[in-house]
């Protein structure tokens, strides 16, 4: 019987415990108290051995459904916050002694760093972003061509905040898309990887009578070996190389052949499939690339949709994505960032071969491996045209 009562009051109890509110545990903080960061700005100090953080964290009273975004009555929707130390963690704990509430890093979704920084290495910023409890793990990250932070003064024409346009970036797909996850997961296994690669100037705004606005977009991508930028690539080898990563969806190609004539491809399907075999005791991956696309523009031909200008447009696009595609894999080689993680290959499939050859990947990566590159995208349909008859 006294076990019987002692259930029954564990039973009024626990419904009790759920009621309790934020105030349960002290390790809570109440929402009011937070400051929420959507985004971190990582440059170099002027000074030696310094790096220069700056946080990007939206303000709540600001944040009206019927304003326009980024131009409230109020002033701006969100607040940044620059302090430089001779380290991230150091160079945050400046910025929190300033600030009335306590950081909060779960919403955090983009970390941008400077050029330069980047040239420098990433080790130390990771390092922290995993030691720190509130990491969001799915966070983006991308570089910037010189100072960060100017990149977060772009004008958010459809968006309320900067940080909100880079998520879009990497959440549409245009280009490859690298997180904090993926980062780590390629430096633990001795891989190369990719980030976007940003532009950032300055572009006239019709929606503020043309005056001249900071803007940013995405120029390519920038190549990463053992924590460092290494190289970058232009527009047409980032599509590919985002194309062999099954990130890319959507792309548009143009080709032309003689007399000036040019056609225009958009890929309605596109993915990959890398594979490798092993050659005289050396791995030969083969990337090949398949897509589905339909011809949206077609230059000076008077046939329309006659199997010989299929296969001729079919040729050119094939041979324009596989040339940029070997040209972006021939950068990489140079440099030993295997950006396409093809090293995985090996282990998955020659485990004992990669044993022997994972502590000295990159260099054997650059000299030793053997990368073919198959394209096999077909012409769906040249569209509907309105032919008109001559009177």
């Amino acid at each position: 019987m006294p076990l019987l009562k002692l259930f029954n009051m564990f039973k009024i109890v626990l419904p009790l415990t759920l009621l309790t509110g934020c105030g349960f545990t002290m390790t809570k903080v109440e929402i009011n108290q937070q400051t929420f960061v959507f985004a971190m700005y990582v440059n170099k100090g002027q000074q030696d051995d310094t790096v220069e953080v700056t946080i990007s964290a939206p303000l709540p009273n600001r944040l009206t459904s019927g304003s326009q975004a980024g131009k409230q009555g109020g002033g701006s929707p969100y607040a940044m916050v620059t302090k430089t130390s001779s380290t991230v963690q150091d160079a945050l704990h400046l910025i929190q002694r300033d600030l009335s509430r306590r950081f909060d890093f779960s919403h955090s979704k983009v970390v941008v760093v400077g050029k330069s920084y980047a040239e420098a290495g990433l080790e130390e910023l990771t390092d922290w972003l995993q030691r720190e409890p509130s990491t969001n793990l799915s966070a983006y990250l991308m570089v910037a061509p010189g100072d960060a932070k100017k990149v977060a003064e772009l004008t958010p024409v459809f968006e309320q905040m900067p940080s909100e346009v880079l998520i879009r970036f990497a959440n549409q797909h245009n280009m490859i898309t690298t997180n904090l996850k993926d980062y780590l997961y390629a430096e633990s296994a001795n891989q190369g990887y990719a980030l976007n690669y940003l532009a950032a100037g300055l572009k006239h705004m019709v929606a503020d009578q043309e005056k001249l606005e900071p803007w940013a977009g995405i120029q390519g991508t920038a190549l990463f070996h053992h924590h460092k930028l290494v190289a970058t690539l232009p527009m047409k080898e980032s599509l590919a190389v985002s194309w062999a990563v099954n990130e890319v969806k959507g792309p548009l190609y143009t080709v032309s052949w003689d007399e000036g004539k040019k056609a225009s491809v958009f890929l309605i399907t596109s993915s990959s499939k890398k594979s490798v075999r092993m050659v005289s005791g050396h791995p030969v991956f083969t990337v090949k690339l398949n897509g589905t696309g339909d011809v949206v523009y077609n230059q000076k031909q008077k046939q329309f949709d006659t199997l010989q200008m299929k296969e001729l447009i079919e040729r050119e696009v094939n041979d324009q994505i596989a040339g940029h595609l070997r040209k972006a894999l021939r950068t990489s080689q140079r440099v030993g960032a295997d950006i396409l993680q093809l090293g995985m290959l090996v282990d998955w499939n020659y485990p004992d071969h990669w044993q022997k050859v994972r502590a000295n990947w990159p260099d054997y990566y650059k000299n030793e491996v053997e990368i073919q590159v198959v394209t096999d995208i077909k012409i769906r349909n040249f569209g509907s045209i309105l032919r008109m008859n001559p009177k």
